[in-house]
């Protein structure tokens, strides 16, 4: 008899344990059940950062009468993936962190580069400012040692020259004891005609004086690249260092050594005076702190030369120069008065070598004339040579003083109008108008 549509057959009884019997095929009706179920089920949100969302395996279901109430899972079905609302909550709170943490990277990212940047920029203008501050210091450095470097090296060699020579001399005068110069036989005042008092090396006090004010000058703020100093410097430094090998080799009684290097110092020392003539003072005070002490060192570096020269020549035993003294006085005299008249003319007229000739001309007089050998005719010509050198220094001077004048007086006057002297006015003479024959009114001669 057929069954009818609506009738459902009562579910198998279980199995008892203890029967081995085989499974039987998954019902049609369980399998569609348990996959609506599974499709019902809420799914959890995937995360950006998760690559597969988690899942939970089920538990199989225990086996036992309580087992038997639903529906049998057949073998080989697909696990239950089934989430609490807690796990959702803890994967959800995960991903704020990771995409809180994924911002906190960009933005230390991005304050990074901001950083790198500004100190690119940065580096780049220090760089710059490096670069310019180098550029501007070389072409210091460079101009420095081009002009004041050199200058301030040759103020430097000049001063401690000065002081070295000064000392120096002094100790070979004998000052700080040891041998005095003044023993010298060179220098004896009874040797020749022509040898001076010993008196007469006190100018060496002034002319220390001199070069020491010479020093000072050369340091004033004014004179720091002066052309004139910068030639006549070395010069100087020279001209010390000779002088002071000069009289180490007097005291050391090496005449001839000593005649030679007096020679060289007079060259020298003529050499300065053509730096002091090309580059004239510029004031009254360099004439006197720079030309004075030079032109006394020049002009006694000249006289020396004549008593050196004699005095070698007598002590070297030459017959033919004491056989007629006078006759080379006469001659070496001549000499003297002709150099030094040469050089007092340069100029405006050098006075203070003229100074310092006259100076060793006048010992030369006293001691002709109260020391020992006396002449008279030799003190006479060397006071004829002392008023030669006098009146030709002198009459220099004077001509260049009166063509300056002249030469300012027309400077002055060469914009005043010209006078008239043919002035055509009636000042001077009044005419009466009823004599027409002439006739001057005031009694004069008669204006035709």
């Amino acid at each position: 008899m057929p069954t009818p549509s609506n009738h459902r057959l009562p579910q198998a009884p279980p199995v008892p344990p203890g029967e081995n019997t085989e499974a039987s095929p998954p019902r049609t009706e369980t399998s569609s059940v348990l996959e609506r179920l599974k499709a019902a089920q809420p799914k959890a949100p995937v995360s950006a950062g998760d690559e597969k969302p988690r899942t939970t395996t089920a538990a199989p279901p225990a086996a036992g009468p309580a087992a038997t109430a639903g529906p049998t899972a057949p073998a080989g079905a697909a696990p239950s993936t089934t989430r609490t609302p807690n796990q959702t909550q803890d994967d959800q709170a995960q991903a704020r962190e990771k995409a809180r943490a994924a911002e906190l990277r960009a933005a230390r990212a991005e304050k990074l580069k901001a950083a790198s940047a500004a100190a690119s920029a940065w580096a780049a203008k220090s760089g710059r400012q490096t670069a310019a501050w180098t550029a501007t210091t070389s072409r210091s450095a460079a101009a420095n040692v081009r002009s004041w470097r050199a200058d301030q090296v040759r103020r430097n060699l000049v001063t401690l020259t000065v002081i070295g020579a000064l000392v120096g001399t002094a100790s070979v005068a004998g000052f700080f004891g040891g041998t005095e110069i003044w023993t010298s036989e060179l220098l004896r005042p009874d040797l020749t005609l022509v040898s001076p008092s010993l008196n007469s090396l006190y100018i060496w006090a002034l002319i220390g004086l001199g070069l020491i004010a010479y020093t000072v000058h050369q340091w004033l703020p004014g004179q720091a690249d002066s052309p004139r100093h910068r030639r006549l410097g070395w010069v100087v430094i020279a001209a010390l260092l000779l002088n002071l090998a000069l009289a180490l080799t007097i005291q050391a009684e090496l005449y001839a050594p000593s005649l030679m290097v007096h020679g060289v110092l007079l060259v020298l020392l003529l050499v300065s005076l053509r730096w002091l003539n090309r580059w004239s003072a510029a004031t009254r005070l360099e004439g006197t702190l720079v030309d004075v002490p030079l032109g006394l060192f020049l002009g006694w570096t000249g006289f020396t030369a004549l008593s050196h020269t004699a005095a070698f020549l007598s002590l070297e035993g030459f017959s033919w120069l004491t056989e007629n003294e006078f006759a080379w006085a006469l001659a070496g005299l001549g000499v003297v008065v002709v150099m030094g008249s040469a050089v007092c003319s340069m100029d405006r007229g050098r006075i203070a070598v003229a100074l310092a000739l006259v100076w060793g001309l006048g010992w030369i007089i006293v001691e002709r004339l109260i020391g020992e050998p006396q002449s008279l005719p030799t003190a006479a010509a060397t006071a004829l040579a002392v008023f030669l050198v006098l009146i030709t220094a002198g009459s220099r001077r004077h001509r260049v003083d009166h063509s300056y004048r002249r030469a300012l007086r027309r400077h002055q006057t060469a914009n005043l109008p010209p006078i008239d002297l043919a002035d055509d006015d009636d000042d001077e003479y009044e005419y009466d108008d009823d004599h027409h024959d002439g006739e001057e009114v005031h009694g004069g001669p008669a204006r035709a």
